[in-house]
């Protein structure tokens, strides 16, 4: 009768042993998969229904390797990854609308009041006038280009929004739906490792999109909320990001901007806030905060460079060649605005006097490249000009920095993850050696036990 135990035993081993095989071969297919988690069978010893001897081993569990404290850093470090690499991508683009070599708005400038001393050189030559509106014009357009450029950007990064909000719905409904799947798994004894890992993908992608914060539950499920406390999944019900245009947020286009918010049961829209945080928080800081700061500098330099030159051109002792005072060379408010005014070359007053000959008017509007404005803070249109590209580079610069920093802390982040949950082939080499022979082992035990219940049955018949 001793020997039934024994069958029992290494029939129970196979199972154990089998078991532990599959976990590692599963762990050695998935070395490759993204966010897979490495698994372990945990083996737990029976124990003896009587006397001293054990039952034998059972396969209890298969475990995950999981740090929690290093996950929940992992989707802080996702949030500030992603909103420094929106912040760089896109301040990249500002800092390409004002080029430091080629064609610019300094370079019209110049030429332009590189054209007004040619003037004073021939204050009646009808192609030199010419070519100062030619010169002129290029001014204006230069600033409507460059406003036009920035309006564009922050319209497409308005875009940008609406269309995370439909991403993180995405994620919000995996999440809840992976809640169910994963808490059901857990009510029926079934491994839900593979739904977990699911599920901690999907959390790193929605906190790539805004800052969340995650509770875990008893029964397998989590609640994810903002960073203001609003709530983002609940268990197994996941709320809807919407946008909506804000009529109080008009952009550089003249048109409303979206806002970004939950949508209540009721349907109206309670706005993100606090630290949103993620490349949405990102975007709502350069399309409602940088983006109108650099547009207002390049309207506060057009408008600048427009009434200095106007003022010039409009003396009252200027005389055009017609006679006549002259009349404002530009029209328009801001950079967007800008408009050549004057038509015809005639109607430049470069004189000062009713001498044809006279050139003063023209030497005032050379000297406007050199004249400092109060309301540039004491700076020459030209330097003015060099102080707002400096500001984009060191803006696009600084940001670039913080991208690389956030990338190599989340890879560090990667690494330290690795050695807790990636899969090691070495290691997982080594195991299947280890169970292969636990197996063979057990098989052995049952080939002995067999032939010497045989043998006791042979002396017994």
């Amino acid at each position: 009768m001793a020997l039934f135990p024994s069958l029992s035993i290494g029939a129970d081993a196979l199972i154990a042993q089998q078991r532990a095989l599959d976990v590692t071969g599963n762990n050695i297919a998935n070395v490759n998969t993204p966010g897979y988690s490495r698994q372990t069978a945990v083996l737990s010893a029976i124990q003896p229904a009587t006397g001293n001897i054990g039952g034998g081993v059972l396969a209890t569990s298969v475990q995950q390797a999981i740090d929690p404290f290093l996950e929940a850093r992992r989707l802080s470090v996702a949030s500030d990854l992603a909103g420094a690499n929106t912040q760089s991508g896109i301040l990249d683009q500002v800092q390409s609308l004002f080029p430091v070599q080629g064609t610019n708005i300094a370079s019209a400038m110049q030429d332009f009041f590189a054209s007004a001393s040619a003037l004073a050189n021939s204050p009646q030559d009808i192609p030199t006038r010419t070519d100062l509106l030619s010169k002129a014009g290029a001014v204006a357009t230069q600033f409507n280009q460059t406003s036009s450029d920035i309006a564009t950007l922050q319209r497409q990064t308005d875009g940008q929004i609406q269309q995370a909000a439909k991403d993180a719905n995405t994620q919000l409904a995996t999440i809840a739906k992976l809640n169910a799947a994963i808490s059901a798994a857990q009510v029926s004894g079934t491994s839900p490792n593979d739904l977990l890992d699911q599920r901690r993908v999907a959390l790193g992608t929605l906190a790539g999109i805004l800052n969340i914060q995650v509770v875990q539950h008893d029964n397998g499920m989590v609640d994810v909320t903002s960073s203001s406390g609003q709530a983002l999944v609940l268990g197994t019900q996941a709320s809807t990001l919407a946008t909506s245009l804000d009529p109080s947020n008009i952009g550089l286009d003249g048109n409303a901007l979206s806002q970004i918010g939950v949508l209540t049961a009721g349907g109206s829209l309670v706005k993100l806030s606090g630290n949103v945080g993620g490349s949405v928080g990102a975007l709502l800081n350069l399309r409602d905060t940088s983006l109108p700061a650099t547009s207002g500098q390049l309207d506060q330099l057009a408008n600048t460079f427009r009434d200095a030159v106007n003022t010039v051109q409009t003396d009252p002792a200027g005389e055009d060649l017609n006679g006549a005072v002259g009349t404002p060379f530009f029209s328009g408010t801001g950079a967007a605005g800008l408009t050549l005014a004057l038509t015809d070359p005639r109607t430049i007053a470069a004189a000062r006097s009713s001498n044809l000959g006279d050139n003063t008017g023209a030497l005032a509007l050379a000297q406007v490249a050199n004249t400092t404005f109060p309301a540039l803070g004491g700076a020459t249109l030209n330097d003015y000009f060099g102080t707002l590209q400096g500001q984009v580079g060191s803006a696009a610069s600084a940001a670039d920095s913080e991208a690389t920093v956030q990338q190599n802390l989340s890879s560090n982040l990667e690494a330290q993850r690795d050695s807790v949950s990636g899969v090691n082939l070495e290691e997982e080499f080594t195991n299947l050696v280890q169970f292969q022979r636990g197996y063979q082992a057990a098989a052995d035990l049952i080939s002995v036990s067999n032939q010497m219940l045989d043998d006791l049955l042979s002396l017994v018949s």
